[in-house]
């Protein structure tokens, strides 16, 4: 830990010099040291981010770190915004950028449950991915880094906008043992259980579509006798019912769930959308 004499030394000295020290030392403390400090670093140039940046990559020695590329270090950065990203892809110091990037963890981590009629197109983190994925100077990132991770916690707070997104830049449902699927099934959502199932199911609004519940060549994933039970497990009624719709059966230990008396209660058009015409 840094001696109070030692701060107020080293946030005395010329802004230039801070920013030569924090490329050599690539210090995650340095900017923290105290409130001069924190300002000089949030004042820092594009390219001197840009630069740090880079100099992060260059210190990896880890050969599977290195293999992923610049990008998926980058990325980790808030400060790696689209304007910092650009000018990175100008410097000459710049590395290679022909490994596929991961999309990072911190830019979903801290979305959370506001309703889906709140979420729209313009919201955090869409801008930033739509760049990415229309970045000619990058290949589009991997959509199922870490297990899936971006679409279930765009599932987890009801982001429609972000998970139709995701889909159709390829995001499978499948990740993780279908762990986004779980999420939508516990959170009772026929909308976007459909929408993660079928390929070809929600429209421009991401909520209505075609109306079909057979299994269909074009779904992304084949729903399971485990995905019933845990729909019969939470109580999600129209779901178990469109999952038994599709040809599901269910195993013995979900037939010992009472599973009987739900579908006796099925009111009519439980399931919207899942009745044929």
């Amino acid at each position: 830990m840094m001696s109070t004499n030692y701060r107020i030394i080293l946030t005395s000295l010329p802004v230039e010099l801070l920013y030569e020290i924090q490329l050599f030392s690539l210090s995650e403390s340095l900017p923290c040291v105290n409130k001069r400090s924190h300002e000089i670093f949030k004042l820092a140039t594009s390219a001197f981010r840009a630069q740090f940046l880079i100099a992060c990559f260059e210190n990896v020695t880890n050969k599977r770190s290195r293999a992923r590329g610049v990008m998926t270090k980058a990325l980790r950065y808030p400060l790696c915004t689209i304007e910092v990203m650009e000018t990175m892809f100008k410097s000459p110091l710049c590395p290679p950028l022909d490994a596929t990037p991961e999309l990072p963890r911190r830019l979903f981590k801290a979305l959370s449950s506001k309703g889906q009629s709140e979420w729209s197109y313009r919201d955090a983190p869409l801008p930033f991915l739509r760049h990415l994925y229309n970045c000619d100077r990058i290949r589009p990132p991997n959509p199922n880094s870490h297990d899936g991770y971006a679409l279930t916690m765009a599932v987890y707070a009801d982001f429609i906008p972000l998970i139709r997104f995701l889909l159709d830049n390829g995001a499978s449902p499948a990740c993780h043992n279908r762990l986004a699927v779980k999420v939508a099934i516990r959170k009772k959502d026929l909308g976007i259980t459909r929408m993660l199932i079928e390929s070809e199911w929600y429209d421009n609004n991401g909520r209505r579509g075609r109306d079909y519940t057979r299994p269909q060549q074009d779904d992304r994933i084949q729903v399971t006798p485990g995905l019933l039970k845990i729909a019969v497990q939470a109580g999600a009624i129209d779901i178990g019912l469109y999952f038994m719709e599709k040809g599901v059966a269910p195993d013995i230990d979900t037939l010992r769930l009472n599973l009987p008396n739900i579908i006796a209660k099925r009111p009519t058009g439980v399931a919207q959308g899942t009745q044929k015409r």
